[in-house]
């Protein structure tokens, strides 16, 4: 009898045990597919972040993708992202990024973006963009080191974040 039982009780705890995978793999699946949806409608877009100097039209473009980026106060010197959306219609674009520490407040500052957590925190203004959207970035000396979080909004919803580790510029070259 005692065998039995342990074989029910045994096969009650599968049941319950198979019952909460097929939830938890309905809920994850469910998510996945959300993920998978979103990550369809920005098939059509291609982006890069890196290096940067000036383009066609005076756009600046990423020649040299990398997440090491030197910070080097020469205003040759530039980085950040592109995206370039495939059919050329227009979308709505938009970033943030938060700093390691905060960074130095200037009126210029607080006038291109919304200034958060007293400056360890910015988001720039969403505006709309025609194939191509750029935004190149210059450092001041103050700067701080360490790693930054770029985050990319399309159209609203959150298109691609990027970790890049901005490390201290030893060198005498000029761009």
């Amino acid at each position: 009898m005692k065998a039995a039982y342990s074989f029910v009780r045994g096969s009650r705890l599968m049941v319950l045990l198979f019952g909460s995978v097929l939830s938890l793999a309905l809920v994850f699946g469910a998510s996945s597919l959300d993920a998978k949806s979103k990550n369809k409608k920005f098939k059509q877009y291609n982006s890069k972040f890196g290096v940067m100097a000036p383009g066609p039209g005076g756009k600046y473009r990423v020649y040299a993708e990398t997440n090491y980026i030197y910070r080097n106060v020469d205003k040759e010197y530039v980085h950040g992202f592109e995206v370039a959306r495939k059919d050329l219609q227009r979308f709505m674009g938009h970033f943030e990024i938060r700093f390691p520490e905060p960074i130095t407040i200037t009126p210029e500052l607080e006038k291109a973006y919304t200034v958060m957590e007293g400056g360890k925190f910015i988001r720039s203004q969403s505006e709309i963009h025609w194939e191509v959207y750029s935004s190149p970035f210059w450092f001041s000396p103050d700067d701080p080191l360490g790693n930054y979080e770029l985050k990319i909004f399309i159209d609203g919803e959150l298109y691609r974040t990027v970790v890049y580790e901005v490390v201290p510029f030893e060198g005498t070259l000029t761009f």
